[in-house]
């Protein structure tokens, strides 16, 4: 099959909408890519239900179709015509304008597929009438005929063989109508694609959404003449885009004889999973006919619709379309007429499908492996085991087991994990910032104690400074006094010389006096010499001393705030 629904996975954020919503636990496959999650889609196993589509909010999920190939075909001159189911009545106001303009692009003829669902209705009375009252699922919705021959082949002998409504325009096009040319569907359903190929009777799937887009692009402005469908009337299949249209459309003809029941929407897929086990224990509690759609409001909100109209505006104008086949001048075409025109012209075998299976088998595991997927998560206790956030888009944890077991999604998607994760990385931090606080009062105080050194070195160089300026001092005063020994010590030697031989003894008084003047000079010059050199050495100690305890100071400061923080962040984070 094809791919009709694609990943954009740039877009993808992770946030498990699409796994959330996709009745097949496999289709889905999370992984972590540059530390975030993302989901991409396993097109081997996808059903295209298109839930996906409708609840991603990023652009990463989106559908092809064929509307691009069909418009080229057309104005390359390929001849074709087209049918389009009846929610085109609720997805385009203007739609007798829009056959106008697909008519000068070169469409044949366009098939109303309220008819075809009004021989739908009369095929499956005709087929229950002759097979007798057994149980039927029907099939209208591609994406229920897929889920059923992919992934619950036990519900084929229980889906209709009738052709869906689209099928049964298609088949009375080409087989009573003589239709030659191409034939396009003009469609509200994406996986419409799937029953086309598979029945290789509908060239294209043209989507209400994709059309609309096309003509905004290229601002079709459509014509003001209004154009009709080329078929005859319908009776009450104009309903089938309704919830229980189909149902509602048996009980028309055969009023509450056959019992028919319904179901729509994301529980569909549920429903069909218990009828399958019903099935097996109490086929008698089955209904005739279950009349089943995937989507939740009908084909008028289908896949391949706008999305953008009110549910209250459609029903009243599916309400409208009702009362139109029923009202008095009309019932009894709607009631009689009509079912006897196909009885006289249509032969039911014509309308009667033939099904290939596909099976996709899933991803064999066992309890072992879930056990292990637990244990992987994290989860080992039976009140984390029930957590059941629904974060990572399983409704239970078992669920989420199962699919980490699988492979197709990871621990690292699961919310309680990720919280258990950081919490305990927090915890550790916590530690970590205790262990961190009591480094730095060891450090501090050590820091103190470095800083007191320094403060009484600073002092003891301050002490060491004043006693060699007093030293210095000193030394001036011994030059001073040398100086003033030697100047008498020459005056001595002059007044010995005048006494003559009387001066002798006077004269070596002198001498010596000289001497020791000298001797005293010459010790304060190298003593000065001494200080001087003292003085650089203390000016060094000092800048020195300066400098550390600007450094010391610096780091105690900064150490301290830091502490102050740590001690800040541990108190706020004690709950």
């Amino acid at each position: 099959m094809r791919n009709i629904i694609n990943n954009s996975l740039d877009s993808c954020v992770g946030c498990n909408r699409c796994v959330r919503v996709c009745p097949i636990d496999e289709a889905n496959i999370a992984y972590e890519e540059n530390g975030r999650v993302k989901v991409r889609i396993d097109h081997s196993k996808c059903i295209a239900c298109g839930n996906c589509l409708t609840v991603c909010h990023h652009g990463s999920r989106y559908f092809e179709d064929d509307t691009e190939r069909f418009i080229k075909d057309l104005r390359s001159g390929v001849q074709i015509s087209m049918f389009a189911g009846p929610a085109l009545k609720s997805n385009f106001e203007e739609y007798e304008r829009l056959f106008t303009w697909l008519h000068s692009l070169g469409v044949k003829s366009i098939y109303d597929v309220s008819l075809g669902a009004d021989i739908c209705t009369w095929a499956h009375i005709r087929y229950i009438q002759k097979n007798g009252p057994k149980p039927i699922i029907s099939q209208p919705c591609p994406a229920i005929v897929n889920y059923i021959l992919m992934h619950r082949n036990d519900l084929l002998k229980y889906l209709s063989p009738v052709h869906s409504p689209m099928l049964c325009t298609a088949v009375f096009m080409r087989k009573y109508e003589n239709v030659k040319t191409k034939i396009a569907a003009l469609s509200p359903c994406v996986a419409k694609a799937y029953e086309f190929d598979a029945t290789g009777i509908v060239e294209y799937n043209v989507t209400f959404k994709k059309l609309r887009e096309y003509m905004e692009k290229n601002n079709v402005v459509l014509p003001t003449k209004a154009t009709k469908f080329d078929n005859y009337d319908a009776a009450l299949g104009s309903l089938y885009p309704m919830p229980g249209g189909l149902k509602e459309s048996v009980e028309h003809y055969v009023g509450k004889a056959l019992r028919v029941d319904k179901s729509e929407g994301l529980e569909v897929y549920k429903a069909l999973d218990e009828y399958l086990e019903c099935s097996k224990t109490s086929s008698s509690l089955l209904p005739v006919l279950f009349d089943v759609l995937n989507c939740g409001h009908g084909c008028n909100l289908g896949t391949g619709c706008t999305k953008d109209i009110d549910i209250f505006k459609i029903n009243a104008k599916m309400d409208k379309l009702r009362q139109e086949s029923i009202k008095k001048e009309n019932i009894e075409y709607t009631t009689n007429e009509l079912f006897k025109k196909f009885d006289d012209t249509l032969k039911l075998e014509d309308f009667i499908r033939k099904y290939t299976l596909c099976t996709v088998r899933p991803v064999p595991i066992t309890q072992e492996q879930i056990e292990q997927a637990f244990i992987r998560l994290g989860k080992q206790d039976d009140k984390s085991r029930h957590f059941s956030c629904g974060a990572c888009g399983n409704d239970t944890c078992y669920e989420m087991a199962v699919r980490v077991a699988k492979g197709v999604n990871i621990p690292n998607n699961c919310a309680e994990k990720t919280h258990a994760d950081v919490k305990r990385e927090h915890d550790e931090i916590k530690i970590l910032s205790r262990g961190n606080l009591e480094s730095f009062e060891t450090v501090l105080s050590e820091t103190s104690r470095i800083k007191e050194m320094v403060d009484g070195m600073v002092s003891n160089v301050g002490d060491i400074t004043s006693s060699i300026t007093l030293y210095d001092r000193m030394i001036m005063d011994i030059e001073r006094i040398s100086e003033k020994v030697n100047i008498i010590s020459l005056n001595a030697s002059v007044e010995a010389a005048k006494a003559g031989q009387h001066g002798l003894a006077f004269g070596v008084v002198a001498r010596e006096i000289r001497g020791l003047a000298q001797s005293s000079a010459n010790s304060a010059a190298k003593t000065k010499l001494v200080s001087e050199k003292a003085n650089q050495a203390v000016k060094l100690v000092n800048k020195s001393m300066e400098t550390i305890d600007k450094n010391v100071k610096s780091s105690y400061e900064n150490i301290s705030a830091v502490a102050q923080q740590t001690k800040k962040a541990l108190s706020s984070n004690v709950s």
